[in-house]
């Protein structure tokens, strides 16, 4: 269910740029630098711990602040 979530926050931001799953272990940092590499503005990175609570770093690169949403209610678009 959190894979269509986030399929379907793709579909509504025009621009947005879809990058495979990352290490666990530096997850923040190799995020930002992915960022950086594709010269993105915003990052969105989900998080998923287990498989029951889903959470939504939002950051502004390359110096901005970053917030952390507690995702709860999912319904999809085709819901």
């Amino acid at each position: 269910r959190f894979r269509h979530l986030m399929e379907d926050l793709r579909k509504l931001l025009p621009h947005g740029k879809k990058e495979s799953k990352l290490d666990t272990k530096d997850r923040l940092s190799s995020a930002n630098e992915i960022c950086e590499l594709r010269n993105c503005n915003w990052c969105l990175l989900f998080e998923c711990r287990k498989h029951e609570d889903l959470y939504m770093w939002v950051t502004s690169l390359p110096n901005g602040p970053s917030v952390k949403f507690h995702v709860s209610n999912v319904h999809t678009m085709a819901e």
